[in-house]
């Protein structure tokens, strides 16, 4: 089952890093925040969720399965890998050659926006466009739920082909509900990156809109979220752009994200995935429809 919310938009704030990371690669990440021309607009990260009458409805914190196959009984090696956490097992990986993993594809249509998901030349393909329901003041977010866990490393390949700038694909992670989770998002069209969360139906920045050198423009980026004990780092391309450090995580799924703005339309193409965990849920999860 997708996920659709609205997002509106909210003011920016500044983050203090945190440990673990080198100080060079600190270092590296204060000087591409300083040297940024200008801080990104509120116009262009527009990534708050609106208090619509579908988000302010309770949803069911039990997640669904739709694939109950047993870990011990599936082989999750697609032959990927990554550097970060080497000893952790393997709890999703997927280059989409095929659907094997049981994407929920096809055609999607609501009052918030028109969709396609597909796999095609081994990617995973989200044509979304997100219709008029402010003014245009607004946007619309969906995702496709993975797994489910606390602690975990993730890499994942996206690209974006529109005629529009306004639109953005990344990752929600640690999610509890329509109200509670974390995105963590790129936009490889306008050249920045940011984290928004939802808390108890109250939106956030914990990290705020902002350029940085490592982001390909118009072209595939990769994301790497390494989360341990509520801390968190981000790559893009390798590059440690950032990081944070919460207690008030509210919940374990992640998902893969894309967002686009009112009458914008956006073809997003995913490609090698892969979450590493010691302890998770691997199965696609979906919620009860409202």
């Amino acid at each position: 089952m997708r996920n659709n919310l609205i997002l509106g938009i909210c003011g920016l704030l500044l983050l203090c890093a945190c440990t673990a990371p080198s100080e060079s690669a600190v270092q590296t990440a204060i000087a591409q925040t300083e040297e940024a021309q200008a801080a990104i607009s509120e116009s262009a990260v527009q990534t708050a969720i609106a208090k619509t009458q579908t988000a302010e409805k309770a949803v069911e914190s039990t997640p669904t399965a739709i694939s109950p196959t047993p870990t011990e009984e599936k082989d999750l090696d697609c032959g990927l890998s990554t550097d970060f956490n080497e000893q952790w097992p393997i709890a999703f990986c997927d280059t989409f050659s095929d659907n094997r993993n049981g994407w929920d594809l096809g055609r999607d249509s609501d009052d918030l926006a028109r969709s396609i998901y597909s796999i095609e030349n081994g990617k995973l393909v989200v044509d979304l466009t997100g219709k008029a329901t402010t003014g245009y003041l607004s946007g619309v977010i969906q995702w496709l739920p993975v797994v489910s866990a606390d602690d975990f490393v993730l890499t994942i390949k996206g690209n974006i082909e529109s005629n529009y700038k306004s639109c953005s694909w990344g990752v929600v992670f640690n999610e509890k509900d329509w109200n509670n989770f974390y995105a963590f998002m790129i936009s490889s069209r306008e050249g920045w990156y940011y984290l928004t969360m939802y808390d108890q139906g109250e939106q956030k920045f914990p990290i705020s809109g902002r350029s940085h050198d490592s982001i390909i423009w118009d072209a595939e980026n990769e994301l790497t979220i390494i989360a341990e004990d509520g801390y968190y780092q981000f790559y893009i391309n390798g590059v440690f752009v950032n990081d944070y450090e919460t207690r008030s995580a509210a919940g374990s799924r992640i998902s893969l994200a894309t967002w686009t703005a009112e009458g914008v339309t956006a073809r997003f193409e995913f490609d090698d995935l892969l979450i590493k965990a010691p302890f998770f849920f691997n199965e696609l999860v979906a919620y009860e429809p409202f």
